[in-house]
């Protein structure tokens, strides 16, 4: 009997109801919940933008967020979601920066590319501990005014590998590796074909 009652202890517990999730799905799904307050009509159609750090830096965290807060947009199944490369698409055709800075005219023009009737924008920066603050606001195509907003703490649950590739590379180049490490490439695959392309070869002494 007490085991019993223990575990629909554990299936009630809040922790165990948003397992399935997870901490970090149930910070996306508040923040779409915020931006989209007392917002109706299923055949609304919504475009999520990039969200870019304030300070305008090269970074892949606003794909990964902008791509989070569109899955949870999927999953409500209430609304029509934009496709994300239709979205890149039409910033390169209007020219327009990925950042949340995007004017009333440039969300009018996104909007009406994309057949949209809300465009949600937003900017991320930096808090301690892998941290990320992300401001986000809903705003409609035919007005260009914010209908709602949202602000969450997501956690920085994926590594840095655009960054972590470029900082490896140019360590290699400062120590002068780079060229050492192409030979052995060369080398290995001379070994392996059984061809000599000569690129995995030692350079020859310059003759007199």
């Amino acid at each position: 009997m007490k085991t019993i009652m223990a575990l629909v202890l554990l299936l009630l517990a809040p922790g165990f109801a948003g397992a399935k999730d997870g901490a970090g799905s149930n910070v996306y799904k508040a923040l779409v919940g915020e931006l989209l307050k007392n917002c109706e009509g299923a055949d609304k159609k919504i475009a999520v933008t990039n969200f870019n750090y304030i300070d305008e830096r090269v970074s892949r965290d606003g794909n990964i967020v902008s791509e989070r807060v569109t899955t949870e947009l999927v999953k409500l199944k209430k609304f029509r979601v934009t496709e994300r490369k239709e979205i890149e698409k039409v910033f390169g055709e209007l020219k327009l920066q990925r950042s949340g800075a995007i004017d009333a005219d440039s969300v009018k023009s996104i909007g009406k590319m994309l057949g949209a009737d809300w465009v949600i924008l937003g900017t991320l920066a930096d808090l301690p501990g892998r941290q990320i603050e992300v401001n986000a606001r809903l705003v409609g195509v035919e007005s260009g005014e914010i209908m709602n907003a949202g602000a969450a703490k997501i956690k920085k649950d994926w590594r840095d590998k655009v960054k972590k590739d470029i900082t490896e590379e140019e360590d290699l180049r400062e120590n002068g590796d780079l060229q050492e490490y192409d030979k052995a490439i060369f080398k290995y695959m001379d070994g392996k074909t059984g061809k000599k392309t000569g690129l995995g070869a030692a350079p020859k002494p310059a003759s007199d």
